[in-house]
Order: structure tokens, then C-alpha cells, then sequence
């Protein structure tokens, strides 16, 4: 009886379960062999367009400002009086350590520090503890802690730290 009823629900459960290439059991050995799908044909690149270097504008490091008794001097961007120390002669820098407290060096803002009209002498940066000092000339340029506003030239002449002091002005020589 067995058998008469396994033959009887052979064909059945041959068709739910399908055979090897049947199309009947999706997924199964029956399933229909999977069709590959064309990869999406890339279309022509479209040129990307060039990098532009577009230059910051850099501030002056140093301007021309008129003082009354000394004429044309170098001022920094917020108008505060430079100097240049005698010692420091052709770039060597002298002042370090208390020294840059009565007289803080002045700093580019960038590496290439820019000149305003009228400063006709070569500015440059020398590297220093702090970051590159502007120079001119191969003067290396201070402001002086005695100048309490902008225009103030209290440090002309002054000697102090082993040397003496002066306004920088645009005619400076090296």
C-alpha cells in the first residue's frame, strides 16, 4: 500500500518540487538560467574644467606714513611706527629674548610680504622663534612697546640692548 500510494504521489511531488531544468521552482535547480544584464554603458566623461589659481590678495606689511618731524617712515598695517636696530646690520638678528619685549618684531602675515606704493626698497621675511620677521632692506623690522598709539616714534634714537634704535624709512639702505 506503501508503494501503490508513493507512485501515486510521485508525479505530484516531482512537479512542486521540481527537477533539474525545469522551469517550475523559481530559484531552485528549475529556475531559468540567469540572464547577464549589460553593464550600463559609461558615457564620455565630460571634461572636467581646469583648476584656476586665483591669488589671494595679500595686505601690505609695510606702508609709508608722514610724521611732522621726521618725514617719510615705514609703518605696519595698523600704523604703528618700525624701527631698525644698528647691530643688526645686512640681516643678523640680534635681538632675542627680553629684547623682543621692549621691542616685538614685526611678523608677515604671509610669506610673501607686500609693500605699499611709496616703499621702493626690497622687503623680505627672516625666519626667526615666532615666525618670519619682515625686513627691508635686510633691516629686520621691530615696533617699539614705548608707542602707545599709532604714529608715535618714542624709540628714535634710544639705545638700548647694545646698540641704538631708529625710525626705518623708506630711503633705509642696506
Amino acid at each position: 500500500m506503501r508503494k501503490a500510494l508513493l507512485l501515486l504521489l510521485a508525479p505530484a511531488l516531482l512537479a512542486a518540487c521540481g527537477s533539474p531544468g525545469s522551469a517550475a521552482t523559481p530559484g531552485g535547480y528549475g529556475a531559468p538560467p540567469a540572464t547577464a544584464t549589460p553593464a550600463a554603458t559609461p558615457s564620455p566623461a565630460t571634461p572636467t574644467p581646469a583648476a584656476t589659481t586665483v591669488r589671494p590678495t595679500v595686505a601690505p606689511g609695510v606702508l609709508v606714513a608722514r610724521n611732522s618731524s621726521l618725514g617719510a617712515i615705514l609703518v605696519n598695517p595698523q600704523g604703528r611706527t618700525l624701527y631698525y636696530f644698528v647691530p643688526e646690520r645686512g640681516g643678523t638678528v640680534v635681538c632675542t629674548g627680553q629684547c623682543t619685549s621692549v621691542w616685538p618684531p614685526s611678523f608677515a602675515a604671509s610669506p610673501s610680504a607686500a609693500a605699499a606704493a611709496g616703499v621702493s626698497g626690497q622687503l623680505g621675511v627672516i625666519a626667526r622663534a615666532g615666525g618670519e620677521q619682515i625686513s627691508y632692506n635686510r633691516w629686520p623690522l621691530y615696533t617699539f612697546a614705548g608707542d602707545m598709539a599709532a604714529g608715535q616714534t618714542n624709540g628714535q634714537g634710544v639705545f638700548g640692548f647694545g646698540g641704538k634704535w631708529f625710525v626705518a624709512t623708506p630711503n633705509l639702505q642696506a
